[in-house]
């Protein structure tokens, strides 16, 4: 049973990134922190916290918001969950060019929904020729 689960989690993760933090429309992206987020949620990140579903729905908001438009969220290989915490990389930028930024989410889980998330930013480095 725990393979079971510890898919169905992974899948919320993925979840998050493309339906939460890809999402520009508030509704949809407000429904689906509900099927994904414990109702006292918390997200951290660089800057700062968010805490309740409304704060996390605001926050991604505001990531898409000051973002180029045509940028897009996507997971890099499947989430990796152990028990009751898990982790999932991702990118974002322009579909058909190299990422701008790429980061790891980790998430706490509680009764099968994200309790808190973690996200870390990774600007890509500059190679020297």
């Amino acid at each position: 049973m725990a393979g079971a689960t510890t898919t169905a989690l992974g899948r919320l993760m993925e979840r998050n990134v493309t339906e939460v933090f890809g999402e520009r429309d508030p509704g949809r992206r407000k429904r689906a922190i509900a099927e994904l987020y414990a109702a006292d949620c918390a997200m951290y990140d660089a800057e700062g916290e968010s805490i309740g579903q409304t704060a996390v729905s605001d926050h991604a908001g505001r990531i898409l918001d000051e973002g180029s438009p045509g940028f897009a969220f996507s997971v890099v290989g499947p989430a990796e969950v152990i028990h009751d915490l898990g982790r999932l990389r991702w990118q974002l930028g322009p579909p058909s060019a190299p990422p701008v930024v790429s980061g790891m989410d980790v998430a706490v889980f509680a009764n099968g929904k994200i309790r808190t998330l973690y996200t870390f930013i990774e600007t890509p480095v500059a190679r020297s020729t």
